[in-house]
């Protein structure tokens, strides 16, 4: 069961705050942002500066989430990553970050030692789809969740329901196991929060915003609960919500994907 001392779960924000470490112990860098893979919501990447640690300067390097592992009384995360092979790694500068797509981050994936998450197979039922780009302009694969987060949410009909308030991650999946909304006064909703799968938001890029897709009824009966109060996160507790939404937990048909691939029979 989730806890404090054994957190499943944690915010972006926390987890954008936490310092970086090697293998012995030695802080040597920090996380500067989660990149969300906007087709499933998993964290497609995760941005670190370094510092002056091993002569990198000001970079900032993009690794895959796997190859953090937490260290929750230290807040901190241990990086996985023998020295020579970042020594050797092709960083970025904080001012021209790269056009981040699944044939670059496949790269980066294999330089470090890692399988990319998408393969070798896509998951059946993902998460958050785009609205279709204008003529000559593209759909990102992936957006901040510094980006994501206060982005305004509206319903199908264009009216502004509320903002997105953080991201809520799933440690051991690396992917946003819910989104907090906030809807003001809304339908009543006065200053409660509300847990929403991230399945039920669609992205309409070039607004700056997500669509709820979730009946107005829905939302009216929705349990939500105080600023100051937030619910300990444990997957009993995900799966009621999801339920009441209308949606599969995620870990749910990521496990009947595996199974039904070749050779588990």
């Amino acid at each position: 069961m989730a806890s404090k001392d054994d957190p499943q779960f944690l915010s972006a924000s926390t987890i954008k705050r936490d310092k970086v470490l090697n293998r012995a112990g030695e802080h040597f860098g920090k996380i500067e942002e989660l990149m969300i893979d906007l087709q499933d919501g998993r964290i497609g990447y995760v941005v670190l500066s370094f510092g002056g640690a091993l002569g990198m300067g000001n970079k900032l390097f993009a690794l895959p989430w796997k190859a953090l592992s937490l260290r929750v009384h230290e807040h901190a995360f241990v990086l996985n990553v023998d020295k020579e092979v970042l020594e050797k790694a092709e960083g970025f500068d904080k001012g021209k970050w790269p056009l981040a797509d699944r044939e670059w981050l496949a790269r980066t994936y294999t330089y470090y030692g890692y399988e990319p998450y998408w393969q070798p197979e896509m998951a059946g039922q993902t998460g958050v789809s785009a609205e279709s780009p204008a003529a000559g302009k593209e759909t990102p694969d992936f957006l901040s969740a510094g980006t994501i987060k206060g982005d305004k949410v509206i319903n199908k009909a264009g009216e502004h329901l509320g903002k997105i308030e953080e991201l809520m991650i799933d440690l051991e999946n690396g992917r946003v196991a819910y989104t907090v909304l906030s809807f003001g006064g809304f339908l009543g909703m006065g200053d409660k929060l509300f847990a929403i799968p991230w399945q039920a938001l669609q992205l309409k890029l070039h607004e700056h915003a997500f669509v709820l897709d979730v009946p107005k009824e829905t939302l009216k009966k929705a349990e939500g609960f105080d600023k100051d109060n937030w619910p300990i996160t444990n997957r009993e507790w995900l799966s009621t919500m999801y339920g009441y939404y209308g949606y599969q937990p995620y870990w749910q048909w990521e496990r009947e994907r595996i199974e039904s691939r070749p050779g588990n029979i």
